[in-house]
């Protein structure tokens, strides 16, 4: 996977090696804790979740396809591009 994967004017900055499955589960099942980064992740379903994330500097976890169409969670920091 490409390790600058642009997502709408965003780009991971970090992207971490855990699985959404594998992290600690919080009282919000969008909030997960990372053992790894020891952050909160947030699941972003839809792009207001992303862009609110994204704006308040959150570690998140959003669902992407590949190029032949096989889908996978990607978590890590995004930080907004000038594109």
């Amino acid at each position: 996977m490409n390790d600058g994967l642009t997502i709408r004017n965003c780009v991971f900055a970090f992207k971490c090696t855990a699985q959404w499955s594998e992290l600690t589960p919080t009282d919000d099942e969008k909030i997960s804790f990372c053992d790894v980064c020891q952050k909160e992740v947030h699941l972003c379903e839809d792009d207001e979740e992303l862009v609110k994330s994204v704006r308040l500097n959150r570690c998140i976890a959003i669902y992407r396809e590949d190029e032949i169409g096989r889908g996978g969670m990607l978590l890590g920091d995004v930080v907004l591009t000038n594109r």
